[in-house]
């Protein structure tokens, strides 16, 4: 019987929150970690598309990484940033250089929806107040 890596271990663990985040967390900058609340629901939506691992979930970020990050850097107009800065009330809004970032479900979301397309896209359908 062959004797697992360490490395081999960790690719083969079943995906949780924690993972999630310990996953995508390295790969980009520090200020994506917030909202956190929605991380639970990630492992269920990830196994919907055959991502169940670590492993599997760490090759998606890695190949839509570019891309992710060149969204981030999408300038918006003024206006627009004081709006969402205003009303959202949450981090992920620079109004100086009238940018955005998302948070790491967004992210994750983000990098499922270029993978699988519209089909893996999460949209709201209600307001909950």
């Amino acid at each position: 019987m062959k004797r697992q890596t360490a490395r081999q271990r960790v690719d083969t663990a079943q995906l949780d929150s924690e993972s999630i985040r310990r996953v995508v967390r390295p790969l980009f900058r520090r200020r994506n970690d917030y909202g956190s609340k929605a991380l639970n629901e990630l492992p269920e939506e990830l196994r919907r598309f055959g991502i169940v691992t670590v492993r599997d979930l760490r090759l998606l970020m890695k190949r839509h990484r570019r891309s992710l990050l060149l969204d981030e850097h999408v300038r918006m107009k003024r206006a627009e940033a004081l709006y969402l800065a205003h009303e959202a009330r949450f981090g992920g809004i620079d109004t100086f250089a009238n940018t955005s970032w998302l948070a790491i479900p967004g992210l994750v979301r983000s990098a499922m929806e270029l993978e699988f397309g519209e089909e893996a896209a999460v949209y709201v359908t209600g307001s909950p107040c």
